[in-house]
């Protein structure tokens, strides 16, 4: 019996996000046939199809935003199979960008996706025990992270270029980032960003906007700094490591459990969207500065420090795919 996977994708895929689902439609590809649904019409048509009464349609969505659709799908069809795709935290998202109600419906609609038996899979194990903490049981879940399934290239030490990748007030928390190099021992060099306040702009911070191929101009860089407050296992993690860069982390949330070492981690206290700290009493901005002297200064070896997370990048991204799915 031929198994059917669709997408439902209503609103515009956008940049990494749009590459990842063209990539997980390849990879189920062999277990069974693809659709991509990005109208209510195409999925009407799903509904009232042969393969629907059959019981041979998985859904797969990425926003709790549909869990209302998803309880009138199971009025019709109890026994109906529905993936959630958890790629980050839509709570701390719209808690992050001061949008209450937001996070309200968020945390409403996840309790509803758990209600209807969905079925959750998280981009890390960060994100699995977030949801579990606030929502309780999950019935069925996984953890699929992004994968590449070929081996990476020698990553280059630090020599003081250092990499961002986000805009300023989002989840990305690059101001904390930007307020902890204060000092201006390195290069800095940022890209993706749609804007640059005046309140950020530094003589050693260079941004770049929007780049067609980031991980060409991460090769420019030495180290990315990752700091987001949201992201699972973002994809310019593989971006970089793809093009020899090292990355470093700090040590909270959603990081926790990703399999990087003690010291490519840092701690960054606070998440500033308005303005940095000026004069006495200042918040501290953590210890970022005294990890890049150190990875700096004895040019550590990043593959060699993190066996770990090496394995789980070159693993092989469609046998994961289709242990969680077929």
């Amino acid at each position: 019996m031929t198994k059917h996977y669709a997408i439902i994708h209503f609103w515009p895929a956008r940049d990494g996000f749009g590459k990842r689902m063209d990539l997980l439609a390849e990879a189920l590809s062999p277990a069974g046939r693809m659709a991509r649904i990005r109208t209510p019409s195409q999925l009407l048509g799903l509904m009232a199809g042969k393969a629907m009464r059959r019981g041979q349609v998985s859904l797969i969505i990425y926003t709790s935003l549909l869990a209302p659709l998803v309880g009138v799908l199971k009025l019709f069809r109890p026994d109906l199979r529905v993936y959630y795709m958890v790629r980050g935290d839509e709570v701390t998202w719209a808690e992050h960008a001061n949008r209450r109600l937001r996070a309200r419906a968020g945390r409403a609609l996840q309790r509803l996706m758990v209600r209807l038996r969905c079925r959750f899979v998280f981009a890390s194990a960060d994100l699995h025990e977030a949801f579990v903490e606030r929502l309780g049981p999950i019935a069925w879940a996984r953890v699929l992270p992004n994968t590449l399934g070929e081996p990476l290239p020698d990553i280059r030490p630090f020599d003081g270029r250092l990499a961002l990748v986000g805009d300023f007030g989002s989840v990305k928390n690059i101001e904390c980032v930007v307020e902890s190099l204060a000092g201006g021992e390195h290069r800095v060099d940022l890209y993706g960003n749609r804007s640059m306040p005046d309140a950020w702009k530094r003589p050693w911070l260079h941004a770049h906007g929007f780049v067609r191929d980031l991980k060409s101009a991460l090769g420019k860089s030495s180290l990315l700094v990752l700091a987001s407050v949201s992201e699972g296992f973002p994809n310019v993690l593989l971006d970089a490591l793809q093009a020899g860069c090292g990355v470093v982390v700090h040590r909270d949330f959603p990081f926790r459990r990703l399999p990087v070492a003690e010291q490519w981690r840092f701690r960054l206290n606070r998440v500033r969207r308005r303005g940095p700290a000026s004069g006495r009493g200042a918040a501290d901005s953590g210890d970022l500065p005294r990890v890049l002297r150190k990875l700096r200064a004895g040019r550590q070896d990043f593959k060699r420090a993190n066996p770990a997370l090496i394995r789980l990048v070159e693993s092989d991204w469609r046998r994961r795919v289709l242990d969680v799915f077929a």
